[in-house]
């Protein structure tokens, strides 16, 4: 009874909740916007410097956006430019001076940039922090860095993610208001 009961009532909920989020303008983060653009038609450029470090970081969160929106056919219509910086803080100093945690911040700038025609679209920094305890022989501090190094990339790569469906969110709304107001002027 208490089944038929919670069947009857779930279905009509649910089709009533369908029908509000329908219209309230949702659309999923890696849904094709309005002119058939999507986030797996930008072409990552990871900037490369002199420090092995910060070009690990980027070949991992290159990596990490590589599994999160594709790869871009060629060639892409759009281009996001990284320039990731690495730094390893000591934290936590016992009474040998020696660090018992660690933070590793990630900082990446980036451009997304149309690629024919190089126009900035939109631009920033994300930046990410993961903190490790450090073991006590040296490898083991190696080893729980690497795992910092790429949990951080992980989550700068999933920041930029955001970063790009905002930026494209933004300029489709933009030009749907464009397209609204040169239709009320004709």
């Amino acid at each position: 009874m208490m089944r038929t009961y919670l069947t009857s009532f779930a279905l009509p909920l649910f089709v009533v909740a369908a029908l509000f989020l329908s219209g309230c303008g949702f659309t999923p983060m890696h849904a094709t916007g309005p002119n058939g653009k999507t986030l797996s038609d930008v072409a990552i450029d990871t900037k490369k410097v002199t420090n092995v470090a910060d070009n690990n970081a980027g070949f991992l969160i290159t990596q990490r956006l590589r599994d999160r929106v594709g790869v871009a056919q060629s060639p892409a219509r759009y281009t996001l430019e990284i320039k990731p910086q690495y730094r390893r803080v000591r934290l936590g100093l016992t009474d040998g001076d020696v660090a018992s945690r660690y933070d590793v911040n990630i900082l990446a700038r980036w451009k997304l940039l149309n690629t024919k025609t190089g126009k900035l679209i939109d631009s920033g920094v994300v930046s990410t922090v993961s903190t490790f305890g450090a073991p006590s022989g040296p490898y083991g501090v190696i080893t729980a860095d690497n795992v910092g190094v790429e949990q951080a990339a992980k989550e700068t790569a999933d920041k930029l993610v955001i970063e790009m469906a905002r930026a494209f969110a933004k300029r489709d709304k933009k030009l749907a208001e464009k397209k609204a107001l040169d239709a009320a002027k004709s």
